[in-house]
């Protein structure tokens, strides 16, 4: 393996010569087809590993960086497209003008008390033309442009103002997760990983989470649409077409950018904002009943009738739901242990064997980062088992990690979609 002494012009030359990426002062470089994560240095020692990764060399001969240009799909803004997102915005912009109001202690200006009061008129057209089966849209946008003129909400919003879809046959079905607080992780213990202390409570809003892993029937119609997008590996898939004994199976194979991808497409389509679920969400949905938190989603003893795990000896996945009613989460979430395991937003850190960002969960600490903070190998967190792990990895607690370009036969993900 041959190093050489560079600087940060190699790089740049490296990925504008061979790639054509752009190379600017942030750490996200976009290119024509795909969207690298790079930090750079002074000086350091660097050898071509392959023609999309570089390992960075100390001169102690130690690695300092497996510059493992991680692939991401592009971020891109999307418009505001439903009413139930303008109402969103709306909603939030009267509570920061009524933030304002407070400021003056009972004395606020005209214009101010004027806005606040178009704001209220203007929540008042929108909820009315939700309660609508079929909304006249263009006479709301007219009556919405003088009100909304000092909301922060730009002309473009608007003009892109659709009715927002029933759900399609292809969209995962989701239960809805009330908000409040539940208790999440685990107390010390002599067999109880570290990464699962202590344990604490989290307050969250509420969202809706899929009640199954998404299937390959459901991830093939979002690869029949985007000719680019990679199909799963080692999935039984012949050329772009799904197993077609494994439709109502949970699709595996696919990475945590595939799964990202998949999720931004779903939004694009539907006018719904899906996502991959945080950490702390999964376990939620998978444990909690209210009151406590379950060992496993339907009790704290492990019955090996009610999940496939290792214990099943089926060394393969089930249809989705295979397992209901009786393995299912106290929310009504199937498959929450064992059959795969999931990918979650969140990540884990650079050291396979110690989180960088441990409990109690956070956040806003950057562990819910799109993109990583730094250049070192960095893993995400899945959850859930599968069936090749045991009952001890199939809690609800436990948390497992792995690269994020990583496709295997075992792993998937399911969606959350925000109450917005």
């Amino acid at each position: 393996m041959r190093f050489v002494l560079v600087t940060t012009q190699a790089i740049r030359e490296f990925f504008t010569n061979r790639r054509n990426y752009e190379f600017t002062n942030r750490r996200i470089y976009e290119g024509q087809k795909r969207t690298f994560v790079l930090s750079y240095f002074r000086n350091f020692v660097i050898s071509r590993v392959h023609p999309s990764r570089l390992m960075v060399i100390g001169k102690n001969s130690q690695i300092v960086y497996n510059v493992h240009a991680v692939t991401l799909p592009k971020q891109e803004h999307r418009p505001m497209t439903t009413l139930r997102e303008l109402r969103q915005r709306v909603h939030h912009n009267l509570l920061i003008l009524k933030e304002r109001e407070a400021r003056y202690a009972g004395s606020p200006p005209l214009d101010l008390l004027n806005q606040i009061q178009d704001h209220q008129t203007a929540l008042e057209l929108i909820n009315q033309a939700l309660n609508q089966p079929n909304p006249d849209l263009e006479a709301l946008k007219e009556a919405l442009r003088p009100l909304l003129v000092a909301a922060n909400i730009e002309q473009l919003d608007l003009d892109n103002l659709k009715p927002e879809l029933p759900l399609q046959p292809y969209e995962p079905e989701t239960v809805l997760i009330p908000a409040g607080p539940f208790w999440m992780g685990q107390d010390a213990g002599p067999d109880i990983p570290p990464e699962e202390t202590p344990r604490h409570q989290l307050d969250l809003p509420a969202y809706r989470i899929g009640k199954y892993p998404v299937t390959h029937r459901q991830y093939a119609v979002f690869i029949q649409q985007n000719p680019a997008q990679k199909v799963p590996q080692r999935a039984g898939w012949f050329l772009r077409e799904p197993p077609s004994d494994l439709l109502d199976h949970p699709v595996v194979g696919v990475n945590w950018a595939d799964a990202v991808a998949y999720c931004r497409w779903l939004s694009e389509q539907t006018g719904r904002y899906y996502r991959l679920p945080t950490e702390a969400e999964w376990e939620k949905a998978a444990a909690w009943t209210g009151s406590e938190a379950r060992l496993y989603p339907w009790g704290n003893r492990f019955e090996p009738g009610r999940c496939n795990s290792r214990e099943a000896g089926l060394n393969r996945t089930t249809p989705v739901g295979a397992y209901s009613p009786q393995g299912d989460s106290p929310a009504g979430c199937a498959d929450m242990a064992g059959n795969v395991q999931e990918w979650v937003s969140t990540l884990w850190g650079s050291d396979l064997q110690k989180s960088d960002y441990p409990y109690p969960y956070r956040p806003d600490d950057g562990r819910e980062a799109l993109t990583p903070p730094h250049l070192y190998r960095v893993y995400r967190v899945y959850r859930g088992g599968s069936f090749r792990d045991d009952r001890f990895r199939v809690r609800c607690s436990a948390r497992g990690r792995a690269d994020p370009d990583a496709r295997s036969r075992w792993r998937g993900f399911r969606v959350v979609r925000e109450e917005r």
